[in-house]
């Protein structure tokens, strides 16, 4: 059961580093009052490989962020990522029960309830179901029909689902560093909530968010979500192109992708000159700017039109009304915006945490961007529940409560 008045934790696990951010609830806002972050080299291509080694990680960043928040992480919402997950868009008819044949929050809860059910394999776990909008005897674009008149109710959802071996390996990880997980949320779903401004949902947007070892997205339409995805390339595959055509270790690349950026257009970009070291410790080696720029920006470009290729298939490419969103680690690369801009033909900028409280300035940048949207998601539900103790609670609340065995257990049993 939730406190409603026990501090908010959210945990980004990410491929090489596991990141905790605690919040709280003042007066209807959210206030930040700690962070951790711990490295790790348990995971491969996105997947947890190494469950001790990424649980350690998770209680090293749960115990900074609780030394620095002066409170106990005991409960989170932990952030999952990964080609495993996939979203479709759903729809479910069911009739309508309501008194007086008017519509009542249970038919809108079994009406999504049907959208999962005809639409997720048994072996896999639902994460989200995110209402779209629904219709009553076939007059749509109605958001909340509840007390309206009809006899047959359609939803429209937009359905999140993953592997169920991939959701309960995170889940396990997470609780053996101690900490109960409270809920599981698609990584990018939760970076929209810290990065993305009402109106760029409402006008259409791109959210991309940059990870290290691949990189997903979704696209918001008219305030919903309209498509999901993921690409296995990340900002592992930027510095490992830097160190095979330069020739250089890892590290050597690294700093130099973080040095150099990915913008062709960079003042002195022509004059400057980098020296990194030659594999085999065969002494350093000098290259041209310009030439670790032109690595970087070609990597980009490739990222940019994988994506924009599946949006143009499903004829989504003009939906970005407001434009293109990079977040997480990945995206603290210079330049990306400009690239982002020529492929996808929006203006583009960096996402980073928002109308956030309290400690600010050390989860102000793009990779703190899922954490802290964990916890604005918490946030959310909490104000909500305040607001409606008394009357019959939230439909969110009711829609998990019936879902139990989705959210818990896997879907798609007695599929339609």
């Amino acid at each position: 059961m939730m406190n409603d008045t026990g501090p908010l934790v959210g945990i980004d696990v990410g491929s090489t580093r596991v990141s905790v951010v605690v919040g709280t609830v003042e007066d209807g806002r959210l206030v930040i009052r700690g962070c951790g972050q711990a490295g790790h080299d348990g995971a491969r291509k996105g997947v947890i490989a190494n469950l001790d080694e990424v649980a350690g990680a998770v209680r090293v960043a749960a115990e900074e962020a609780e030394a620095m928040a002066s409170v106990p992480v005991e409960f989170a919402a932990v952030g999952l990522g990964g080609l495993p997950i996939q979203g479709l868009p759903a729809t479910a008819s069911v009739p309508v029960t309501g008194r007086n044949m008017t519509v009542s929050e249970d038919d809108l809860r079994r009406a999504l309830t049907a959208c999962a059910q005809v639409s997720i394999p048994p072996d896999y776990r639902v994460l989200d179901i995110i209402a779209c909008g629904y219709a009553l005897d076939g007059q749509s674009g109605m958001d909340h029909p509840v007390g309206m008149p009809g006899s047959r109710l359609d939803a429209s959802a937009f359905v999140v689902y993953t592997n169920k071996t991939h959701a309960d390996t995170v889940e396990q990880t997470v609780n053996r560093a101690a900490v109960a997980v409270r809920q599981l949320v698609y990584e990018p779903l939760a970076a929209a909530e810290a990065v993305l401004t009402p109106d760029e949902r409402e006008l259409g947007c791109l959210l991309l968010d940059l990870g290290y070892a691949t990189t997903e997205w979704v696209v918001f339409s008219e305030g919903v979500v309209v498509s999901s995805g993921a690409l296995p390339v990340g900002g592992r595959h930027f510095t490992a192109d830097l160190a095979a055509l330069l020739k250089t270790t890892t590290a050597a690349a690294e700093q130099t992708k973080r040095r150099v950026g990915a913008s062709l257009e960079r003042e002195g970009l022509d004059i400057d000159a980098i020296e990194v070291p030659s594999l085999g410790g065969d002494g350093n080696s000098v290259h041209p700017a310009r030439f670790a720029a032109e690595i970087l920006h070609e990597r980009a470009r490739d990222l940019f039109i994988g994506v924009h290729r599946v949006l143009v298939e499903h004829k989504l490419d003009r939906l970005p009304r407001a434009g293109v969103v990079l977040t997480g680690g990945g995206a603290a690369l210079d330049g990306l915006e400009e690239v982002a801009e020529k492929i996808f033909g929006h203006r583009a900028r960096v996402g980073r945490p928002l109308n956030l409280a309290g400690l600010t300035e050390p989860v102000s940048g793009p990779e703190w961007a899922v954490a802290c949207g964990l916890i604005r998601m918490q946030c959310k539900r909490r104000n909500g529940h305040l607001a409606t103790q008394g009357r019959s609670g939230g439909l969110l609340a009711r829609l998990r409560g019936a879902l139990g065995d989705f959210f818990e257990m896997g879907g798609g049993h007695d599929r339609v």
